[in-house]
């Protein structure tokens, strides 16, 4: 896949599957304590290689996945946005979520705000998703920001089946949205 061919863009962003030069941009972006504080650990090289497996598996099958994006302008690879099937074992699942991790040097530019709208939008009149959620620990104030911004509304609190143990991270808030 050459790196300009994107699956839809937004005025500033293009959203695409994963590339093997994407790997060790993202490890250093899921290797940031600054990026991961809302989440238990840093991830290691192999846990970064992984989910970009994982993420890519599921846009051959489903359409969809956390894209990998590029800034428009530069072409940098800024870190992903987009939908993941979520099927762990909870009252909010199954479910299509909507998630975001960029790198810190793409924060402050409403990019998250403008990839996760475009990507409802790809969502609704590409895909035909009717329903998605969002997931966040509680503190983790930006991103429930974004998810406010992009018109979903709270649907309820709970502690997630992934973090039962961390008790910093584990009570949590989804959002959802119908499309």
């Amino acid at each position: 896949m050459k790196k300009n061919s994107y699956t839809f863009t937004s005025s500033r962003l293009g959203f695409r599957n994963w590339i093997e030069s994407d790997i060790p941009k993202m490890i250093e972006i899921s290797g940031n304590p600054e990026v991961m504080l809302f989440f238990p650990a840093v991830a290691t090289p192999e846990q970064t290689t992984d989910f970009i497996r994982r993420v890519q598996n599921q846009f051959e099958e489903k359409g969809y996945c956390y894209f990998a994006v590029d800034e428009l302008e530069t072409k940098k690879f800024i870190g992903f946005i987009g939908f993941y099937y979520q099927d762990y074992e909870s009252e909010i699942t199954p479910a299509t979520d909507i998630g975001w991790r960029l790198h810190p040097d793409f924060w402050g530019k409403g990019y998250a705000t403008e990839g996760a709208k475009a990507c409802l939008e790809y969502g609704k009149n590409t895909l035909n998703l009717k329903h998605v959620i969002a997931t966040a620990p509680l503190i983790n104030k930006p991103s429930i920001h974004v998810m406010e911004k992009i018109g979903m509304t709270k649907e309820l609190e709970f502690i997630h089946p992934r973090l039962v143990d961390n008790e910093r991270l584990r009570n949590c808030v989804c959002y959802e949205i119908e499309l």
